[in-house]
């Protein structure tokens, strides 16, 4: 099987379902979808996000992070509803930035993202998913 048709067989592969993953990750797309809309809405998400994401400082830490992602991306953040269960390839891209962020792996999280993000946003983000990390990871150690 040749480069082309492994490229080919990602691109056939579909999203996973929300329900397919960790709780912690879930409340994280869930959340990114809320925090979003509510922006749209004028509404204040931190009340929802609050039961998702644990405590007032993790919400402040998600809230600044979404803002710097909606400034650094090249185009809008493609985020899916917040009733449907699948997920959007932008929100598993943030899923996987956040997870390098979270075990300090600098590497892995620039090849995500060096073609689309310049160096100094790249920064930004990955300094807003280590502090949001911190805080996030004590509440949801050992939770699947």
């Amino acid at each position: 099987m040749g480069v082309w048709s492994t490229n080919f067989q990602k691109l056939l592969t579909p999203m996973p379902d929300l329900m397919s993953l960790a709780s912690a990750e879930a409340h994280i797309i869930i959340g990114l979808r809320v925090a979003v809309m509510s922006q749209k809405a004028y509404r204040d998400a931190r009340p929802f996000l609050r039961e998702r994401l644990g405590s007032d400082l993790a919400v402040s830490r998600f809230l600044v992070l979404v803002e710097t992602i909606g400034g650094a991306w090249p185009e809008s953040v493609k985020i899916g509803r917040a009733c449907c269960p699948h997920t959007m390839p932008d929100e598993i891209l943030l899923l996987n930035m956040l997870r390098h962020a979270a075990v300090g792996n600098r590497p892995g999280f620039d090849a995500l993202t060096c073609e689309m993000i310049g160096d100094s946003a790249r920064e930004r983000i990955y300094m807003d998913m280590e502090s949001f990390a911190a805080v996030y990871g004590k509440r949801t150690a050992g939770k699947r």
